[in-house]
């Protein structure tokens, strides 16, 4: 009897805590909500009927910058017309004629009205509007002119998108976005007259593969800029952006067609890259006018720029073009400009930037450099603004 007894004890003893423990340990949360799922009643789910996309659709936005300018070095003779209008120049150019000195005022310099227009999900419009102090009406009063008109069609083929109308050319797009202060100055291309901005034709643009980073823009246009055809010949624009991590690079080549063998073409390089708060970039311009009864001529530039985001209100760039009008003669006047500035947000696209542009002559062999360099300071303002309808 007691061998039995101290064996069922034993065994007590063994089996007790290996069954408070089972007893003790939770339940898994799988296993709880499976046990909730069975005991709670089945609820049946609403079907929802998709309904179509909101075509059309339509934004519309624009920019308008402008300054007041003073030009503190540059041609001190002054003239006047009869109604007592300096015809002195006011403002730093492409053209190598000082600006004059002690002129000032305030100026609007761009305005860009656009409506953007989603006819379905393959079909888009874009019409643009631009008014700027260079561009006047018969009176002397700021003009209005078309700056961009043209029809997308999305996906036309794999990662392509083919555009029709008055389009902006491949020069310039990538590069002024890097820069980042068209509101400044104009790239290198630009303010030294090296084509136009925008073009009427048509272009094919997309990217080579499924993760972006290797990009094309081909393009045929009138090479008349927003003016209509008046020959026969055309342009072809043809630009490939790399984007590698925080490396952007982009080979540029357009060739147009003139009469009387005097073709043109232009080969720029453009590399840029982003740091934390900085960015770092610049760009290598050649262009190549032929001529048939004299030597080709052949202008030649460098620009390099800086821009640095210390806070999301405060921000400083700099800027160095180097610009020769021909390298293949000895005798030039070579020029330099320097740009800077700071860029003070104090509400969400509005801009106050205090800035100075220079610019000084370099005479070569015999060549006569202006008697004067240039140096205006501004306080610029740029706002943007949007309106979705």
């Amino acid at each position: 009897m007691y061998p039995r007894l101290w064996l069922a004890l034993a065994t007590l003893v063994v089996a007790a805590p290996v069954m408070a423990q089972t007893s003790a340990t939770p339940q898994s949360p799988d296993s709880a909500q499976t046990t909730a799922m069975q005991a709670a009643p089945s609820v049946p789910v609403a079907a929802v009927t998709p309904t179509a996309p909101d075509f059309p659709r339509g934004k519309i936005s624009g920019y308008v910058f402008g300054d007041y300018y003073y030009n503190a070095v540059g041609d001190p003779r002054h003239a006047y017309n009869a109604a007592g209008s300096d015809s002195g120049k006011a403002n730093i150019d492409g053209t190598g004629k000082p600006i004059t000195r002690d002129l000032n005022g305030f100026q609007i310099r761009r305005v860009y009205f656009q409506l953007d227009n989603d006819l379905s999900i393959k079909y888009s419009t874009r019409f643009r509007l631009e008014a700027d102090s260079k561009s006047l009406t018969s009176d002397g009063k700021i003009g209005l002119a078309v700056k961009a008109l043209y029809l997308q069609a999305r996906n036309v083929y794999p990662r392509g998108d083919l555009f029709f109308g008055i389009l902006p050319t491949p020069i310039y797009e990538t590069e002024e976005e890097a820069w980042g202060y068209r509101s400044i100055e104009k790239t290198l291309a630009d303010f030294r007259g090296i084509g136009s901005s925008t073009d009427i034709g048509a272009e094919v643009k997309g990217f080579v593969d499924t993760g972006h980073r290797i990009g094309y823009s081909a393009m045929v246009g009138n090479g008349l800029g927003q003016k209509p055809e008046d020959n026969r010949d055309k342009k072809g624009y043809l630009a490939l952006p790399i984007h590698v991590g925080d490396l952007r690079m982009e080979p540029f080549v357009d060739y147009e067609n003139v009469a009387n063998h005097q073709d043109r073409a232009t080969y720029k390089l453009f590399a840029d890259y982003e740091f934390r708060k900085l960015v770092l970039g610049g760009s290598a311009l050649s262009r190549v006018n032929h001529r048939t009864s004299a030597p080709n001529q052949e202008p030649r530039g460098f620009s390099a720029f800086g821009r640095w985001t210390q806070t999301p209100t405060v921000a400083a760039f700099a800027r160095f073009d180097l610009w020769q009008p021909d390298h293949r003669i000895a005798n030039r006047v070579d020029t330099q400009l320097w740009i800077a500035g700071l860029d003070w947000q104090p509400f969400k696209d509005v801009h106050f930037m205090p800035n100075v542009e220079a610019t000084q002559y370099t005479a070569k062999g015999t060549a006569v450099a202006p008697a004067f360099h240039d140096l205006q300071a501004r306080l610029t303002i740029y706002y943007k603004f949007a309106k979705p309808s």
